[in-house]
């Protein structure tokens, strides 16, 4: 009978070995190791085992050692409306996977979710994704979204002065740093107010503009490379140019317009800041690159589109292009009939997302058609 009593204790000893040596701390090289080797979204679900799992993966240096490990992570097209107070998220892969075939339809979102949304006017500035997060404003108040985080942070007005605000969002690659930049909405101003991201006073800065221009809520703002690129109206001169804005530094300068264009055919070509003239009656459009800024040097690039503005009764607008270089083209308001279409113009292939389905909750409950729906290429 005292031999069974033995090998108890012995277990028992061996069992509490084992979980002393589980509570003992992995060494800090070691836990950066085996986060960094997780996929994203485990590392963002990881983040709340502890605090020290929780400020690893939110320092600078892990983020850009996981960037740099992950470089070949697929962008994808974020879609996404406001309905019952909810906002309805759906992460779309841009990347054809089907290369071989001509043409394929898809129904369903790589990844979609809900969350609650803050009350109050609310204006999505036609944009993309900027480094993983997207800027819009509720009530005149810049929000900053990350929806990898399903987190938004509301900042103070820039200006209260200002009764709405014409934003835009940066980033900075040298020092990796996100900074929102702010003039008045439809009103000349000679200066803007600039707000550094994660900075320890959080306090927004006036930078002269060096161009007293204006512009509105509508006009659509790129950032590549470290510069924010925008369509303004240049004050008694009522000529429409291009302002851009260097982040790292906060300077202006001013690019003239290759063409007559509308203001919302400002996009991103293969790392380049491109517009899109839709002349004519034929099936072509004109894409103007600059090539250089300080030169305003453009080259101009013509390209087949699959249709023209409706394509089966569905309005569908050009949104940018993909890094592997198709059209987007998205439908301004949601409909669960409708789709998104990417087209390839060199190889004249296309293939179609539909919408089924993107819009349930986790009860199962649907919402009705017509909601604006807002659109970020090339999100990370």
């Amino acid at each position: 009978m005292e031999q069974p009593k033995e090998k108890r204790r012995k277990g028992g000893y061996r069992k509490r070995r084992r979980q002393l040596k589980l509570t003992l701390p992995f060494p800090a090289d070691l836990n950066l190791e085996i986060l960094l080797r997780l996929p994203a979204r485990s590392v963002l679900r990881f983040r709340c085992v502890s605090k020290l799992w929780s400020s690893i993966t939110t320092d600078s240096y892990f983020i850009n050692s996981y960037e740099t490990r992950f470089s070949t992570l697929r962008p994808s097209l974020l879609v996404c409306f406001i309905a019952n107070g909810k906002l309805f998220v759906s992460s779309i892969p841009q990347d054809n996977q089907n290369s071989k075939e001509s043409s394929y339809s898809c129904s369903q979102p790589i990844y979609r979710y809900n969350m609650k949304f803050p009350q109050g006017p609310c204006y999505f500035p036609p944009t993309e994704s900027v480094h993983g997060l997207i800027c819009f404003q509720v009530s005149a108040s810049p929000v900053i979204w990350n929806p990898s985080k399903r987190q938004l942070l509301t900042f103070p007005k820039p200006d209260e002065n200002w009764s709405n605000i014409t934003m835009f969002l940066g980033y900075d690659p040298v020092e990796g740093k996100h900074k929102i930049m702010c003039i008045p909405d439809s009103r000349s101003s000679e200066v803007c107010r600039v707000l550094t991201l994660g900075s320890a006073q959080e306090s927004w800065r006036t930078v002269k503009t060096n161009h007293n221009h204006y512009s509105d809520y509508n006009t659509f703002g790129r950032c590549i490379k470290g510069v924010i690129y925008y369509i303004a109206d240049i004050y008694h001169k009522g000529v429409w140019v291009i302002i851009s804005f260097d982040v790292r530094f906060e300077r202006f300068g001013m690019i003239d317009l290759p063409t007559d264009i509308y203001r919302d055919m400002l996009i991103s070509y293969e790392g380049k800041l491109a517009v899109v003239e839709n002349k004519g009656i034929d099936w072509k459009s004109k894409l103007w690159i600059l090539e250089d800024a300080g030169k305003q040097k453009w080259s101009r690039k013509e390209f087949l589109v699959p249709f023209r503005y409706h394509q089966k009764g569905v309005e569908l607008k050009l949104k940018s292009f993909t890094h592997t270089g198709e059209l987007i083209y998205v439908p301004p308001t949601f409909h669960k009939s409708d789709y998104i279409l990417f087209c390839d113009p060199v190889r004249e292939s296309f293939r179609r997302f539909q919408f089924k389905g993107i819009a349930d909750d986790e009860s199962g409950n649907g919402v009705r058609n017509g909601y604006v729906l807002h659109s970020f290429p090339n999100h990370l």
